[in-house]
Parts: C-alpha cells; structure tokens; sequence
C-alpha cells in the first residue's frame, strides 16, 4: 500500500504532536533564557526534555478527555453514545495546548526572534534583564574576590610549610609536607575554580555586548518601521580629512576671481622720486 504526499504529512505532524511540539515548548516556558539547561549542549537537553514531557501532556491530555463526558454528559454519534476520546477531539485539545504554550514562552522571552517580524513582539526574559545581569555579575565579583583572597592564604601556607619542611627534624617533616600537600590540592582547586568563574563573567560579558546590539538593531528597525530617518554614521578619519580638503577647495575656489590677475601698480610719487635719484645721480658722474 503506498502513502500519498498528504498521508506521509499528516503521520509527520502528529508524531511531532504527540511526541515532541508540547513538551519542547513547554521547557521553552520553563528555561525562556538562552542556554539556561547547558551552556555546550542546551539543545539536546530541550529535545531530550521536550519529548519526555510530550508523552506525559498527552497522557494527562487523555485522561482529561476520558473523564470530560462526567462533566459534559456523553455525546451522541450515529444514536450512540460515545466520549470525547476521539482523535477530533484529541487534536484539538493538542493544538490548543501547543498554542497556549507558546504564548506563554513568548510572553517569558523565549523566543526574541519574533522582535524581528515586527518590533512590538520583543520580549526579554528574566535572566536576560539588565537587572539580571548585574546582580550574576555581582556575584561573580564577590567569588572572585574570596577565591582570590583565598589563594593568597594557601600560596603563603604552601611557602610556610615548604621552609619548616626543611628547617624541622624528621618527625616534624612528615607532618609538614601532609600539610603542603593538602595545601596545594586546596590551591590548585581553587585556581580552576577562579578559571570557571572568569570564563562565566567573560560570558555575561559577552552576553551584554549581544544584548546592547540586540536593542541597537531594535531601535534602527522601530525607527524605520515609524519612518524616522536614521541617525547618519559618523564618518571616518580618511573621509572627514577628504571632504575638509573638498570643502577648502570650494572656498579657494569662490575666492578665486574668474579673468586674469592684475600686476599690483607703483604709486606715482614713488615713481617721480625714482627718476628724481636717477637724474641726480647722472650729474654727479
């Protein structure tokens, strides 16, 4: 028996309705912030946890429709009496689930590329607030600062016990180098915190320059959308140096006078007081 283009569709759309659609955006509701399960694998984690919860959506789905014709009273199909599990009714109740369900994720921020089909659409989720984001950076600073402290301590404890290592007899050896041992266990431990928790605040980092260039887009596009013309980019070095010389060289040029130049002429006593010194001095030789 071979299936037709629609028949193939249709088992597509309900193997994704029954055992993935709910359940993902149900953990798109529950974690709306970017990567908030895993920073590495976060969308195997929504997967993995969309299809486990879209098989217990529609066991509860089910069993609420089993149970509705007490509520409802049982309806008559051909004369008989018949509930409400039935797959018209069992797609309904999914999609209207579904539906639900990504209103709500959008509402939570999940999904910020909707701000894309039309500014009024963005939302920001709880964990990607400005305020959010100061306080994970607080915190971070104040681990740093302890851990940090903290070296310091076991770099002079590591130094103090290497010296009585070597000052102290045998019997007060052993116990001094157990002591340096724990000592730089403790202090390599808290080195590779101290890299976990720089490489965390380089990440919200990071996250803040997205997020600043997230709303700089967002306000082009509004301003766009609205028909405000868009503030002009500043011009470079090269370019500012090229059109003052351009701007220079219309002013030169207005200055300019279109005909010849005339030659500058000679006061008429200074020419009479040149022939004067002439004649005179003819005579004297």
């Amino acid at each position: 028996m071979e299936l037709g283009v629609l028949e193939v569709l249709r088992i597509i759309l309900g193997l994704l309705l029954i055992f993935f659609l709910p359940g993902y955006l149900l953990v798109k509701v529950l974690f709306p912030g970017k990567n908030e399960l895993d920073k590495e694998y976060n969308l195997v984690y929504e997967i993995g946890l969309g299809m486990g919860l879209s098989i217990v959506i529609n066991i509860l789905d089910g069993f609420f429709l089993g149970s509705l014709h007490q509520l409802a009273g049982l309806r008559l199909v051909d004369g008989a009496e018949k509930g409400y599990f039935d797959t018209p009714y069992i797609l309904s109740s999914l999609l209207v689930i579904c539906l639900l369900l990504f209103f709500a994720g959008w509402y939570r921020g999940a999904y910020p590329w909707m701000g894309r089909l039309h500014p009024s659409l963005t939302r920001v989720s709880a964990s990607e607030k400005p305020q959010a984001r100061r306080e994970r950076m607080d915190n971070l600073i104040k681990e740093l600062w302890d851990l940090s402290r903290e070296r310091e301590k076991l770099r002079r404890e590591v130094h103090d016990f290497e010296r009585k290592s070597r000052a102290h007899g045998s019997s007060m050896k052993v116990h001094y180098r157990k002591r340096l041992e724990e000592s730089r266990i403790r202090l390599e431990e808290v080195d590779r915190k101290m890299k976990e928790l720089e490489d965390r605040r380089a990440e919200e980092l990071a996250g803040v320059e997205e997020e600043r260039a997230r709303r700089q887009e967002e306000k082009e596009r509004r301003r766009k959308a609205r028909g405000w013309p868009g503030k002009k980019a500043a011009p470079s070095a090269g370019e500012e140096k090229t059109s003052a010389e351009e701007v220079d060289g219309e002013k030169l040029t207005e200055k300019e006078p279109s005909g010849p130049v005339p030659q500058p002429q000679e006061p008429a006593g200074e020419s009479a007081g040149g022939h004067s010194e002439q004649i005179t001095g003819g005579e004297e030789e």
